[in-house]
């Protein structure tokens, strides 16, 4: 995803191809809301050094170094999902195991997504820590990553919530899944609001 250039990035999106999808683009939205943060940060650094803003580079670096990674993950998730569900199904044993397949592809294309989200919730957590610190002039910035690390999020739990639906109301995993995206959901508006209301 990140070799290709922005131009690429949305005629393939705006394809017939299913990926990238709603996952990997909400990766990289996430990232460059990341990014914008980092910014704000970085100017604020070229004003004089600061034990608070260099702490929160670094955190923020590695931040957006997982969000960004998602995107990729995301592909090829529902790639597995895709190649499994292509699987034989003449027999009984190859109906079978092409069951068991997609059913862990599935729930993995489902966790991989709650994981990004949860990664975006911890980018809100960390933009609203750095509020204090940063200059004045690009607490707009911050806000705009903020923005779009929520939508991120968002974005991302309705292709993990599609997937949950997939698996069937009767399913334990599903209902596991289903219970950790809610939390997510909440995390994630709880996060965005306290920057919201920080002044």
């Amino acid at each position: 995803m990140w070799d290709l250039t922005s131009a690429d990035l949305r005629a393939r999106t705006a394809s017939a191809d299913p990926t990238p999808g709603g996952g990997s683009v909400a990766a990289v939205t996430a990232a460059l809301g990341g990014a914008l943060v980092l910014m704000a940060l970085e100017i604020t650094a070229r004003r004089g050094p600061a034990a608070a803003v260099e702490d929160a580079l670094a955190t923020g670096r590695a931040l957006v170094d997982r969000l960004g990674s998602a995107a990729d993950r995301d592909v090829e998730l529902f790639e597995d999902y895709l190649r499994a569900r292509r699987l034989p199904r003449s027999t009984d044993e190859e109906r079978a195991a092409r069951r068991a397949a997609v059913a862990a592809a599935s729930t993995a294309a489902t966790e991989g997504p709650l994981t990004a989200a949860d990664d975006a919730v911890r980018a809100l957590e960390w933009a609203f820590s750095v509020l204090p610190v940063v200059s004045a002039s690009v607490v707009s910035d911050v806000r705009a990553g903020a923005d779009l690390l929520l939508g991120s999020a968002l974005a991302t739990l309705r292709g993990a919530e599609a997937n949950v639906a997939l698996m069937g109301a009767d399913d334990p995993v599903a209902h596991a899944l289903s219970a950790r995206l809610q939390a997510v959901r909440r995390a994630a508006a709880a996060a965005h609001t306290r920057i919201e209301e920080h002044r």
